[in-house]
């Protein structure tokens, strides 16, 4: 009886701890935590700043256009090119050609 006893401790100890290590092993790399969802979060974070870059410079576009449409500091020629090209406006002596 003793020797069976000793057997099962020398292969249930063994095999509980390789168990319990197979265990946090795979959700250390796969679980929800894991080192892949990680690399998604730092993939997904890259793609974000990278938009969040996009749009200062897009804010920054529009802050400019803003600032000549502004009444003290309007430009003129910034109000006709914009007149011109969103929305087709034409001087009476000017022929509008559409090209498509």
């Amino acid at each position: 009886m003793e020797g069976a006893l000793k057997t099962a401790k020398a292969i249930l100890l063994p095999g509980a701890i390789g168990a319990l290590i197979v265990y946090f092993s795979y959700h250390a790399l796969a679980g929800e935590q894991g080192l892949a969802a990680w690399t998604e979060l730092q993939n997904e974070e890259a793609r974000l700043n990278g938009e969040i870059e996009r749009l200062k410079l897009e804010k920054a576009t529009l802050e400019a256009a803003l600032v000549r449409l502004r009444d003290k500091t309007m430009d003129l020629d910034y109000v006709e090119e914009i007149a011109r090209t969103k929305l087709s406006f034409v001087r009476p002596d000017e022929l509008l050609v559409a090209v498509r």
